[in-house]
């Protein structure tokens, strides 16, 4: 049997947010019976003892403390998601050997806190870097790429409609962030491109009147066009598109955001500027187009990728085949968690 871990991230949201899903894999080498901490401002305070699965808010400092002092001992490995200077969760956790994964770029890690983390897990090369640039002995940070279900998420012939389609798969819970999340670039980009689909998969969560009528308020063309992919799957809704575009601001969410991952997989090519952390690896692998963050670089972006768009698809495939397998993922934390579970 693996050792026991227990988990420590934000927002709890399987099936919506990433670092959920992230943890839910994880989740399958121990049945899912691994005890999850959640804390975040985005969550009310509750309690699922079948789910094994406990969500605070971002008030409740001193039941962070005590949950820990009570759950971390019962596992024999710590495993927390976040930022890079996610000292909140640190600060509370450190009685069992600490695997820390870095998914998300930030001010530079406390260094007090650092000491407590026996190995880092950068999802990317920047994040990496900047581990050892703050301090983190480099033979302590490993990259370990978010992984996908290859068969799940598989290629299929692109869309025959004659319009070419752009997915954006990270529709923002809150109007404050549509700035940075890059919405109102995309709405741009439309109106640069009354020749293409720029499609934004708006979910149902957070404030969705405030979002809708702050998108309202930017005007958008006919050819932004809002999905909800309720009806369909998340792979289907990546095929029903030629290619995923992410355009985060410097510094804004994942730095291998989970909708490259998964258009990869699916052969769909991306488009991303280079304000994502994940930038070089697309270019290196030749699996979509980077630009930086300016609206007419993205419109020849979108050239390029149609001018050789077989190509691209290909190479798309085969980054997620390369580096973002998820079974490769389970892999690499399996025999991390048998290292320090061992050395407990």
């Amino acid at each position: 049997m693996p050792p026991q871990v227990t988990y420590w991230t934000g927002v709890w949201e399987p099936g919506r947010e990433a670092l959920s899903n992230e943890v839910q894999v994880l989740r399958e080498l121990h049945g899912r019976r691994s005890p999850v901490v959640s804390f975040s401002c985005g969550q009310r305070s509750t309690v699922s003892l079948r789910d094994r699965v406990i969500r605070l808010s971002n008030t409740r400092w001193a039941m962070l403390r005590a949950v820990a002092a009570a759950i971390e001992p019962r596992g024999a490995v710590t495993h927390v998601f976040g930022a890079i200077d996610e000292w909140h969760l640190l600060r509370a956790v450190g009685r069992r050997p600490v695997v820390f994964t870095v998914a998300l770029p930030g001010r530079a890690i406390d260094p007090a806190q650092s000491r407590k983390v026996s190995v880092f897990a950068a999802e990317t090369e920047p994040l990496a870097d900047a581990l050892v640039r703050a301090g983190v002995p480099a033979h302590q940070v490993m990259v370990v790429y978010p992984g996908v279900d290859l068969q799940r998420y598989s290629p299929a012939p692109p869309p025959s409609s004659g319009r070419f389609r752009i997915l954006f798969a990270s529709s923002p819970a809150d109007p404050l962030e549509f700035s940075r999340r890059g919405i109102p670039f995309l709405v741009d980009l439309a109106r640069l491109r009354p020749d293409l689909d720029v499609v934004l998969l708006w979910r149902a969560w957070g404030d969705q009147a405030a979002a809708k009528q702050a998108l309202a308020a930017l005007t958008p063309p006919d050819n932004l066009i809002l999905e909800s992919g309720a009806e369909r799957s998340m792979p289907d809704v990546y095929r029903s598109a030629h290619a995923t575009i992410c355009c985060y601001e410097e510094g804004f969410g994942k730095s291998c955001p989970n909708s490259v991952v998964e258009s990869a997989a699916c052969g769909r090519p991306v488009l991303v500027t280079t304000t994502c952390g994940v930038a070089g690896l697309v270019e290196q692998a030749d699996a979509g187009v980077v630009f930086p963050r300016i609206v007419s670089a993205a419109a020849s972006a979108v050239h390029i990728l149609q001018r050789e768009y077989a190509h691209y698809a290909e190479q798309a495939r085969t980054l997620a085949m390369d580096k973002f397998d998820v079974d490769a993922f389970r892999s690499s934390y399996s025999e991390v968690y048998a290292r320090l579970g061992g050395a407990a």
